[in-house]
């Protein structure tokens, strides 16, 4: 019998390698992003519990909330180096990461102008964005009292986009190579899941091994990235079932994802629930699952650096309908986020280009999760017509190689 045994670190060890990782992108991989985009000084303000999403990225794992309200500011100083301030109720976890200013509970505002004023950037970095979720985390009470308490040097206030993408998407050498074993938690699950220790055929409902999955994450004290959701396709039954008892012949999916030291998964997975007497899937469900390796690698091919979401999507569609395959591509940036910051490369519901953030550009050291589904007729099934969801999260090298993490992700399992 397979092992299926998970080693999930301590979390006080946990919080040491992220903690390592974040302060070795303080000082690597920001200074290069504000040089890159031209930002002087990047302000993060975050109030507690209603903290920017970018907050926690910046921050050591033991701080959960902002503490009242409290000042990040990430400074490109005279002599072109990068100092690293808060300006907010002293807090000595932060004394790693930030120097910590003289600080005043009643004339805050007053020593965050103060502090710009001294500095004098020609680029004030804020977290205003119509194109992201992740990056337009300042309020607009903050926002406005930024403004009132700057005066004449409010003009300089800029929207740190471009800064704050480049922060989220990069990953770097040691989260690369840590991938594989953050990813292997969520698939070692998922086998598990989708096995007869789960299932069984003709008892087992779906939404029974949606609750498994979520119980199992739980236990080992890992968030999930999202709810994870199981469904199927059935012979004589139009569309995809969301929910119902799991029998022989089905054809199942299942779409799950974690976040662990740091990083997030979205996988998907089709598995077979074999009839009596069978050995293998029906040949039109093992095509089909062919046809979405096939598009998964010609996908990958046009992830070239340089080129926009919105010219991969078009590219990899078109290459797609050169071999008859009928794709739907949906895939985006991995990383802090499920759901990250980058180009976004089509969406679901949205077989096209995407606005604003279809236009940002791949580049190195990113990650994704590469999403998509076939369309398929199974002779077998009277020639019913399937879709053949699957998604993986690869890499992508400085080289421009674009690693899978997990070659059977396109390989149906079988129950």
């Amino acid at each position: 019998m397979k092992d299926y045994t998970i080693d999930i670190l301590p979390v006080r060890r946990q919080y040491e390698i992220k903690d390592e990782i974040k302060l070795k992108r303080l000082e690597t991989v920001l200074p290069k992003a504000m040089e890159e985009s031209g930002i002087d000084m990047w302000l993060i303000l975050a109030g507690e519990y209603n903290e920017d999403p970018v907050f926690a990225s910046l921050v050591p794992s033991i701080v959960l909330h902002a503490s009242r309200t409290t000042c990040l500011a990430i400074v490109k100083e005279k002599d072109g180096s990068y100092g690293r301030y808060s300006i907010n109720k002293p807090n000595a976890h932060l004394t790693r990461f930030y120097r910590q200013l003289d600080f005043d509970n009643s004339l805050q505002w007053q020593q965050i102008a103060a502090f710009i004023r001294e500095k004098d950037p020609k680029t004030i970095g804020i977290n205003l964005s119509d194109t992201g979720t992740i990056t337009s985390g300042l309020s607009a009470a903050f926002y406005l009292r930024l403004r009132e308490e700057l005066g004449d040097m409010a003009d300089r206030l800029v929207p740190a986009d471009e800064l704050a993408v480049r922060w989220v998407e990069t990953r770097t050498e040691e989260e690369l190579a840590m991938y594989p074993s953050v990813y292997d938690v969520t698939t070692q699950i998922m086998s598990r899941a989708f096995s007869r220790e789960v299932i069984v055929p003709g008892i087992t409902t779906t939404e029974e091994v949606e609750w498994w999955c979520v119980e199992q994450f739980s236990k080992m004290g890992i968030p999930e990235g999202f709810r994870t959701t199981v469904n199927l396709q059935r012979r004589g039954e139009k569309g995809v079932m969301k929910t119902g008892v799991i029998r022989h012949g089905d054809l199942l999916h299942y779409d799950a994802g974690i976040i662990y030291l740091g990083l997030a998964t979205d996988h998907q997975r089709l598995a077979y629930v074999l009839r009596p007497g069978e050995s293998e899937a029906p040949a039109g469900i093992r095509e089909g699952v062919k046809a979405g390796r096939r598009f998964a690698d010609l996908t990958a091919a046009e992830m070239r650096f340089g080129r926009t979401g919105n010219e991969v999507f078009h590219a990899a569609k078109a290459a797609a309908a050169a071999e008859g395959i009928d794709a739907s591509l949906y895939t985006h940036p991995i990383g802090l986020f499920v759901h990250s910051s980058g180009p976004t490369i089509g969406l679901y519901d949205k077989q096209e280009s995407v606005p604003g953030r279809g236009e940002n550009i791949v580049r190195p050291n990113t990650a994704y999760a590469l999403e998509f589904n076939v369309g398929g007729d199974v002779p077998e099934w009277d020639g019913q017509r399937l879709r053949f969801y699957l998604e993986e999260t690869v890499l992508l090298r400085e080289s421009g190689r674009v690693e899978l993490l997990d070659d059977e992700a396109y390989k149906l399992i079988l129950i």
